[in-house]
C-alpha cells in the first residue's frame, strides 16, 4: 500500500474508534453523524460535566458534542495531545469555514504560568501569542488560536469560543447552574438596565479627559435610549462619585438590583480592581478605598437569575493561569455573580479597551445578537475591521496617544489574545419579546396611514397625546387585584445631562476628623450620586389600560411644563406582564423649544 494511503486508512480507523467512544458520539458511520454546530471540549475529569451541559443545551435546540482531551488523543493517535492537535480536531467539526453558528465550549483550567505541559485530568492549554501586553512586559496568552482556523494568518475568530476554567465538577456545577438561572429568569426591567462603574484613569489631564469623553458619546451614540444606565465612578469630583470608604458596597448594591450589561472601565489587577483616591493635600500620600477586590465577590447576591454579562476593562483580571486564583475565576464560581465574565489575561491599553467595549455594547444592546458568543466573537472582529460607523472619529481621539497607525494596529491584534469570554459562548442572550409602538392618538385611534413615531416636537406648555401599542398583546394570569400587565411612560433628560440639584461640597470634609463635618459631606455625594443618575423628569399615568385577557394598549397625555428648559429629552416606554413572560422598552426622542 502506498504510504500516504495508509496514513489515510489508518487515520480513518482512528476516527470510527473516536467516534464509538461513549458519551462523544453515537455508534454510526461518520457520514451519517450531525454536524455539530455546540462542541465542547472537556478535561478528562469533567466529562460528566460536559454531558450535564451537553443535555442542557440539546433542550435549547443546539446539536452538541462532547469529547475528552483522552478521546481526542485516541483521534490523534497520540498519547498526549498539544495545541495543534486540538484545532485540528475543531476544523473536523466546524469545517474549513465554521457555519455563524458554530461555537466551542472549553471545559477545564489552564496550565499554571511557567509550568512545563499541562494535566489532562483538570486543564486545557491555551496559546501563548508572540504579542506582547500593553507595558512589554509579558507574552499574551488566550484562546483565540484555536478560534482562528480559516486560513490560520490573519489571527481573527473565525467562530465563538468561550471557557469555564473549572477544575472540579462542583464548579462546573455551579458555572452550569448560572446558566440555568439566567436563561430561565424571569423578564423585567432588569433587562433595560446597563450598570457602569469606573476607576480614575490618571494617565494624566488630557488623556482622563479624553477617555471621558468617550464614554459620554458611546453613552448618548451607541447604546439605544431606550436602556438605562447607572454609573457610580471613582472620582471625588464627578456627580456620579460615591463615598469613598463605602465605595465597594456601593458597586455591589448596583450589582445586586441585577442588570443585562454590568462593566467595569479602569485599572485591574489579577485578584482586585482599582482603588478610590482622595487627596490629603499637597505632598501627602492619597487615602486609597478600595473598588472591588477578590474578598467582595462573596458579596455578589443577585437574585432571580437576574444575572448580567460582565465585561471588566481593565488590565489583568482574567490571568487564568495565575498560580491564585484571579478575580474572572472567582466571579465564575460565584453563583450569585454575573452569568459570564469578559477580562484580559495580561497588561491591556485604554486604547483598544475602548474599542472592544463599544463593539460589544453595540453588539449586546443594538444588534441583539442571539448569543454572547457571537457578540464577542463579532466584537472582536471590529477592533480590527474597524466597519462601525462611529470608528472614525475615535481613530481620530486614539491618534493623539498613539499617532502610529501601524502601532494602533498591533495593539487591536494583541487585544484579540488578551480578552477572553470566561463563560459559555452559547449563553442565550436575554431580550425584550414584544415590541411597542407610539402614535398620535385621536380618541385613541390611529388611522391606516399614520405611522409610529420616532420623534416628537413640542413646545413649552403644549399638551401632546400618545398611543402605546405592544405589537404583540401583553396575555396575564392575574395573582391579585395589584398583579396586572402594564405599560408606563415617562419623561427622561438625555445621559449626558443631569437633572435636579448637585450639592456643592469641600471634597477634604470627606477625611475630615470632624464627625459632622465628614457626615454632611458623606450625605451629599450620595445625595449627588441618585441626582446624577435619576434621569426621570416626569412620569405619565395611562388613562386608559385595555385590561382583560392582555393589555392592548394605553393612552398617555404628556403635558410639557412650560418651566421645562428647552432641549433634547427622551420619552420612555416600559410595558411588563405579570407573569414575566413577556415585556418591552423602546424610546422616542423629544425636542421641546421655547415658547
Amino acid at each position: 500500500m502506498h504510504l500516504r494511503a495508509y496514513a489515510a486508512a489508518i487515520a480513518a480507523l482512528l476516527w470510527v474508534a473516536f467516534l464509538s467512544v461513549p458519551g462523544v458520539a453515537d455508534e454510526k458511520p461518520a457520514s451519517e453523524q450531525p454536524t455539530p454546530d455546540y462542541l465542547i471540549i472537556a478535561a478528562n475529569d469533567l466529562q460528566g460535566a460536559a454531558e450535564e451541559w451537553q443535555k442542557h443545551r440539546e433542550a435549547n435546540g443546539r446539536t452538541t458534542r462532547v469529547a475528552t482531551l483522552a478521546q481526542i488523543a485516541t483521534w490523534a493517535g497520540k498519547e498526549k495531545i498539544n495545541l495543534l492537535d486540538l484545532k485540528n480536531f475543531i476544523r473536523k467539526h466546524g469545517g474549513e469555514k465554521p457555519a455563524p453558528e458554530f461555537q466551542v465550549l472549553l471545559l477545564g483550567d489552564c496550565p499554571a504560568e511557567g509550568s512545563e505541559g499541562f494535566d489532562p485530568r483538570s486543564e486545557i492549554p491555551w496559546f501563548m501569542s508572540t504579542y506582547k501586553d500593553a507595558y512589554e512586559r509579558s507574552a499574551i496568552p488566550g484562546d483565540n488560536f484555536l478560534a482562528d482556523t480559516i486560513g490560520e494568518d490573519n489571527e481573527m475568530p473565525d467562530f465563538a469560543i468561550g471557557r469555564i476554567p473549572a477544575r472540579t465538577p462542583a464548579q462546573a456545577a455551579i458555572a452550569l447552574k448560572k446558566v440555568k438561572a439566567y436563561e430561565s429568569a424571569r423578564l423585567g426591567e432588569w433587562l433595560k438596565r446597563l450598570t457602569f462603574f469606573a476607576g480614575e484613569g490618571r494617565f494624566g489631564a488630557a488623556v482622563d479627559q479624553m477617555l471621558e469623553n468617550l464614554f459620554t458619546q458611546m453613552a448618548e451614540q451607541v447604546i439605544d435610549p431606550a436602556y438605562d444606565l447607572r454609573m457610580t465612578y471613582a472620582n471625588i469630583k464627578s456627580a456620579y462619585a460615591y463615598v469613598p470608604s463605602r465605595f465597594s458596597d456601593k458597586v455591589l448594591e448596583e450589582a445586586n438590583t441585577g442588570a443585562f450589561l454590568l462593566s467595569y472601565m479602569g485599572h485591574g489587577a489579577v485578584d482586585r480592581l482599582d482603588d478610590m483616591h482622595v487627596s490629603q493635600g499637597e505632598g501627602k500620600r492619597d487615602l486609597r478605598y478600595p473598588i472591588l477586590q477578590d474578598d467582595d465577590v462573596a458579596k455578589f447576591n443577585i437574585e432571580e437569575g437576574k444575572l448580567p454579562v460582565m465585561i471588566i476593562v481593565a488590565c489583568a483580571t482574567g490571568f487564568l493561569d495565575h498560580k491564585e486564583l484571579c478575580l474572572t475565576e472567582r466571579i465564575c464560581f460565584a453563583e450569585k455573580a454575573p452569568v459570564a465574565v469578559i477580562s484580559s489575561s495580561r497588561d491591556s491599553h485604554p486604547y483598544s479597551n475602548t474599542l472592544l467595549q463599544n463593539a460589544l455594547i453595540t453588539e449586546m444592546t443594538k444588534n441583539r445578537r442571539g448569543t454572547l458568543g457571537e457578540a464577542f466573537k463579532l466584537a472582536k472582529r471590529e477592533i480590527v475591521e474597524g466597519k462601525d460607523k462611529n470608528r472614525k472619529s475615535l481613530e481620530n481621539m486614539a491618534a493623539f496617544i498613539i499617532p502610529k497607525r501601524e502601532e494602533r494596529e498591533k495593539l487591536n491584534r494583541a487585544h484579540l489574545y488578551l480578552y477572553n469570554l470566561i463563560g459559555d459562548p452559547g449563553l442565550r442572550l436575554r431580550y425584550p419579546n414584544i415590541e411597542l409602538s407610539a402614535w398620535n392618538s385621536t380618541n385613541g385611534v390611529a388611522t391606516a396611514k399614520d405611522k409610529p413615531l420616532t420623534s416628537l416636537v413640542a413646545i413649552q406648555g403644549e399638551t401632546l397625546k400618545l398611543v402605546v401599542k405592544p405589537n404583540e398583546r401583553l396575555p396575564y394570569t392575574p395573582k391579585d387585584k395589584t398583579s396586572t400587565a402594564y405599560i408606563e411612560c415617562g419623561l427622561d433628560v438625555r445621559r449626558s445631562q443631569i437633572f435636579g440639584e448637585i450639592k456643592a461640597l469641600n471634597t477634604k470634609d470627606l477625611i475630615s476628623p470632624d464627625d459632622a463635618q465628614r457626615k454632611a459631606a458623606e450625605e451629599a455625594v450620595v445625595q449627588n450620586h441618585a441626582t446624577a443618575n435619576d434621569k426621570r423628569v416626569v412620569d405619565y399615568v395611562g388613562e386608559k389600560n385595555y385590561i382583560g385577557e392582555a393589555l392592548a394598549w394605553s393612552e398617555f397625555t404628556i403635558k410639557i411644563e412650560e418651566g421645562l428648559a428647552p432641549g433634547d429629552y427622551i420619552v420612555k416606554l416600559f410595558a411588563l406582564d405579570s407573569t414575566g413572560q413577556h415585556c418591552g422598552f423602546a424610546a422616542l426622542k423629544l425636542k421641546v423649544k421655547e415658547k
